[in-house]
């Protein structure tokens, strides 16, 4: 897979972007990135350039909250979405351009309406069965999509957890779904040496987008930035389908 010169400049500031938008908020690189990459190269390239560089986001943004590591409450979550990722990428590399497209939009505007709605719900322990089921979705979503957040900020949003271990756990989940699905995708050959090339090129930007993002992480107003990435969101679903 080879980039224009445009192309790959583009595609350096939609990483730089989306690794600040993570680095503050411990999610959302995956929609920021697969919502305007595929503004700019078709779908499933985009889905399977974003992985790896997912991949080195969330490696820099996770040591910024690795004491706040539970593992008693990660490993469920982990377990599911191992099970989940080889059908999600069954979807990408088999299925087509029309149905990944939808999957990315539908999924931007469940984010960005129930975000910009804000449920109240109880914040409670869920039993460890649930998290495996969130684990579930964000293997199946993630693996065709790279947007597999939504199941599992839907299950840990309702756990009674301050905001370092609410984090962490994202990450952590992140970093094992993105780094399996990377190794997988360069297994079975759909990442070649050209598409290396570009992501050593991107790597950089990436790193740079994170550390601002953990900068940010205690010095902004999360509610308004996340509304703006809300709306951002609903009208990069419409642009996909175009």
């Amino acid at each position: 897979m080879f980039f224009g010169s445009q192309d790959f400049f583009v595609l350096l500031s939609i990483a730089f972007g989306a690794a600040v938008v993570q680095g503050t908020l411990g999610f959302a690189f995956g929609m920021v990135a697969m919502a305007l990459a595929a503004l700019v190269i078709d779908v499933r390239t985009a889905s399977i350039l974003v992985s790896p560089l997912a991949f080195v986001n969330v490696s820099t943004t996770l040591w910024s909250v690795r004491r706040s590591i539970r593992w008693k409450l990660v490993l469920p979550v982990v377990g599911g979405t191992l099970v989940g990722i080889p059908f999600g990428l069954a979807i990408l590399l088999g299925g087509n351009l029309i149905l990944i497209r939808f999957l990315v939009s539908a999924l931007l505007v469940y984010v960005g309406v129930t975000s910009l709605i804000g449920f109240k719900v109880r914040r409670h322990a869920l039993p460890g069965w649930v998290a495996a089921v969130a684990g579930l979705g964000v293997g199946v979503i993630g693996g065709a999509t790279n947007i597999g957040g939504p199941p599992l900020v839907a299950y840990a949003s309702r756990q009674p957890w301050d905001a370092e271990t609410f984090k962490a756990t994202l990450l952590t989940t992140f970093f094992v779904s993105s780094g399996t699905k990377s190794a997988l995708l360069i297994a079975n050959g759909a990442i070649d040496a050209r598409m290396l090339a570009c992501i050593a090129g991107l790597v950089p930007a990436i790193i740079a987008g994170s550390l601002i993002g953990v900068h940010l992480f205690n010095r902004i107003n999360k509610e308004r930035f996340k509304r703006i990435i809300s709306w951002t969101l609903l009208v990069l679903a419409v642009l996909v389908q175009v």
